[in-house]
């Protein structure tokens, strides 16, 4: 199984809520306040993270192929990217769910090693 899992759901007045969970040690990353935007000239949802030391940012587009990709970062040092997010159904809730197996260095990081 995936090592992270993240489920992003609707919170009302086009507002969404995400969580990320790290299924090897329990550890979550909230983001209670992602809103609709437009960036780049593709319409997204991003977000910042709204419990703990709030370093994250979620960024969710949808692909051409019907999928959702979801990007968290830690700028300057970390990248968790889910790929291929499909809606689900959670709790009897319509929400957006997917996995991934590592998080990536971003350049930053990658060049100081």
């Amino acid at each position: 199984m995936p090592r992270y899992q993240i489920t992003l759901t609707g919170a009302g007045r086009g507002r969404f809520e995400a969580v990320m969970t790290d299924r090897a040690t329990g550890w979550q990353i909230v983001f209670g306040d992602c809103r609709r935007e437009m960036r780049d000239g593709q319409r997204i949802c991003a977000g910042p993270q709204t419990e703990g030391r709030g370093l994250w940012m979620l960024e969710m587009r949808k692909k051409a192929d019907g999928y959702y990709q979801i990007d968290l970062t830690d700028a300057p040092h970390w990248l968790i990217r889910f790929e291929d997010c499909e809606l689900d159904t959670e709790d009897g809730r319509q929400c957006i769910t997917g996995w991934c197996n590592q998080a990536e260095p971003l350049v930053a990081e990658k060049e100081a090693a």
